[in-house]
C-alpha cells in the first residue's frame, strides 16, 4: 500500500492511498443501462446486471500500486442481449478516507459479435469475440467492508479488426471487502 499523508488528515485529498485494500477479497454487484456511454452510438436499449469478483493483490504487483485480479460480468437484459465476461486488474486510489476512484483494465469475451434490432435495423459489429475492457468507478466507502460506487464499462477491440463499434454499459453497486 502505498501512502502520502498531509497536514490535516480530514480535509480533503490530505490522505490519498493507493492500494488501501489491496490484501482484501471483495465482490460488487448492481445494475445499470446497457449500451450507453460517450463511445457507443446507443443503438439498442436495456440493462444489464453487473457482478464482480476481486482477489487481494499478488505481493508481484506491490510495485505496480497494488491492482488486484478481478473477474466480471455484463449480464444483458435486451431484446438484442450481448453479455460480457471479463477479467484484468483493478487500481483504487482513496482520496479520502471514504471516496475513492478505481480503474480496471484487461481483456474480455463477448456472446456475440454481431447482433441487430429489429425495430431499427441497426447493427453492432463488434469486430471480435475477445475485446479489451477499460472500467472507470467512484466510491464511497459506507464502512470498512460495505461500499456503493458508480461504474462505466467499455468493450473494444481498439481498432484492431474493420468494425469497432464497441459495446458500454453504465451504471451503480453495492459491495462487501472481507
Amino acid at each position: 500500500m502505498f501512502g502520502v499523508a498531509y497536514a490535516s488528515d480530514d480535509a480533503f485529498l490530505s490522505r490519498v492511498e493507493i492500494g488501501k485494500h489491496a490484501k482484501d477479497w471483495e465482490v460488487r454487484f448492481g445494475g445499470g443501462a446497457y449500451d450507453t456511454g460517450p463511445a457507443s452510438p446507443n443503438h439498442f436499449s436495456g440493462a444489464v446486471i453487473n457482478g464482480e469478483i476481486l482477489l487481494p493483490s499478488p505481493d508481484i504487483l506491490a510495485a505496480l500500486g497494488s491492482p488486484r485480479p478481478v473477474i466480471g460480468a455484463d449480464i444483458a437484459i435486451s431484446d438484442n442481449p450481448i453479455h460480457v465476461v471479463y477479467t484484468g486488474l483493478n487500481w483504487q486510489v482513496h482520496l479520502t478516507r471514504w471516496l475513492y476512484i478505481g480503474f480496471t483494465g484487461g481483456g474480455s469475451w463477448n456472446s456475440s459479435q454481431v447482433t441487430t434490432d429489429p425495430v431499427s435495423g441497426a447493427t453492432k459489429d463488434l469486430g471480435s469475440d475477445w475485446l479489451f475492457h477499460l472500467q472507470a468507478s467512484v466510491g464511497v466507502d459506507i464502512t470498512e467492508d460495505i461500499l456503493v460506487e458508480v461504474f462505466y464499462n467499455h468493450y473494444s477491440n481498439a481498432s484492431l479488426t474493420d468494425f469497432n463499434i464497441g459495446l458500454e454499459s453504465v451504471g451503480g453497486r453495492m459491495g462487501y471487502r472481507f
